[in-house]
């Protein structure tokens, strides 16, 4: 490289650099702090309480990684489709799947809590040991930790055994119990943590490769690094949509292991998706009115995040609406206690929780975010992302939590974990963003991003 260019460079890439004093660049460490405390407070809770601890851990570590994963994909779309106007904002969501490889360290909780969770995980037959939660002479679920209702026993007058708060005749244990032998080839722990390593393996080396040239681009221009990524990007999205699919089967669908849903990692990746873009939007929005984006980022960028944000939205009710729907009509028992948990048998507080996914996650920011000159205005758009973003941690808590009991019970170990996983996340995300310009100054379409105009 000669001198002017390299000093063509440097002055690129010093222009959108976050100043040493600004608030951005030392979001780190407030992010730190958050994460330190979150670590201490989940710790204690986690001696309290080690199974409570480790349904809430679960939650929080999915509700950030979704965030993560929803990064991956915007990336990957954009290289797929040679997009232009996409290539300033593209950086953002870089810096949000760029510390993925964390999300393996941060596993390890639920690794050690497999048998708190899975209930497939305690013994070849996917049944809890004897003297487990739902052996002779334990607790269900539904006992003492759903907010002070009466224990289930678990071998009633009335049939046979409780699972997950649901006593079952003798019959209906019989073919919960065939359910699982016949899944066991699928859900036993070490083809689990075979899957959990391909996932992991497959997802920090799509972020690593495309965060690494797009940055390296920052500095020697070389247009083999857009084609580079571009030739990628098709085998990287086949194996994203298999990983997170799968991701979505193991860590979530299968803590009620007699249940399915094939629909299941298509909302997991909608969730992922829909997230995704309600933090780049917030993320956005901050760095423009801070003026770190100078001209890079303008109201024209923003009409189309909200675009994708709208239509990602419908995409989410649809998929969410279809897999309601079809077991609805069904009728199915084994297919129906999945939404009876969540309504019916999970108590007032739950369907409470389930109509107001309905009404917040999907019609009030649908109706904000609808109109054209609400996507310009920018406020109503920036309104419309953090609601989003509230009800996907209310989303991914209604996945999971009904799973530890019948009663809705959020408390400070919900907090805890949430500070502890996302402190931790959040740091290194803005700590990246502080080492490097948050646009792609030396991308070969940065041009045509710049001078954007939508249609």
């Amino acid at each position: 490289m000669s001198q002017a260019h390299a000093e063509k460079a440097g002055n690129a890439v010093d222009t959108y650099r976050l100043p040493a004093d600004s608030g951005w660049a030392n979001a780190w460490k407030v992010s730190a702090a958050i994460a330190l405390l979150g670590i201490l407070g989940a710790g204690f809770f986690a001696f309290q309480d080690n199974e409570r601890f480790a349904f809430s851990y679960l939650f929080a570590y999915i509700a950030f990684l979704t965030i993560a994963l929803g990064g991956v994909f915007f990336g990957l779309l954009q290289w797929l489709t040679s997009a232009a106007w996409s290539v300033t904002i593209r950086r953002t969501t870089e810096f949000l799947h760029w510390p993925l490889w964390l999300f393996v360290i941060l596993f390890a909780p639920i690794a050690l809590n497999m048998q708190q969770l899975y209930p497939w995980s305690a013994d070849a037959h996917g049944e809890h040991a004897a003297a487990g939660e739902h052996g002779e002479g334990g607790e269900a679920h539904g006992g003492e930790h759903s907010g002070g209702e009466e224990p289930h026993a678990h071998a009633t007058e009335a049939g046979g055994p409780v699972i997950d708060g649901v006593i079952l005749h003798e019959a209906e244990h019989q073919l919960h119990t065939k359910v699982l032998a016949k899944k066991a080839p699928y859900l036993n722990k070490t083809f689990f943590y075979i899957r959990a390593v391909i996932y992991f393996l497959s997802w920090i080396l799509i972020s690593l490769k495309f965060f690494g040239n797009s940055t390296k681009q920052d500095v020697s221009g070389d247009p083999a690094l857009t084609v580079s990524s571009q030739r990628a990007a098709p085998v990287a999205m086949i194996f994203f949509a298999l990983t997170t699919t799968f991701a979505a089967f193991d860590w979530i669908m299968s803590l009620e292991p007699s249940w399915i849903s094939t629909i299941f990692g298509v909302n997991f990746f909608a969730q992922s998706i829909v997230s995704m873009f309600a933090v780049t939007i917030l993320i956005g929005l901050s760095l423009r009115a801070k003026g770190h984006f100078k001209n890079a980022v303008n109201v024209e960028h923003f009409h189309d995040l909200g675009k994708l944000q709208l239509g990602f939205l419908i995409f989410w009710a649809y998929v969410n609406f279809s897999q309601f729907m079809l077991i609805w009509y069904a009728s199915i028992p084994e297919e129906t206690t999945y939404y009876h948990k969540r309504w019916s048998q999970g108590g007032e507080g739950w369907k409470m929780w389930s109509l107001a996914i309905v009404f917040g996650h999907f019609i009030v920011p649908f109706f904000i975010i609808l109109s054209r000159n609400a996507k310009r205005a920018l406020s109503p758009l920036g309104f419309g992302a953090a609601l989003i973003l509230f009800f996907h941690f209310i989303m991914v808590y209604w996945l999971v939590m009904p799973y530890y009991g019948v009663g809705l019970n959020p408390g400070m170990v919900d907090l805890a974990c949430l500070m502890a996983v996302g402190g931790s996340y959040f740091t290194l995300v803005f700590l990246k963003m502080s080492k490097h310009p948050i646009i792609p100054v030396r991308d070969p379409r940065l041009p045509r991003s710049l001078h954007f105009v939508n249609a």
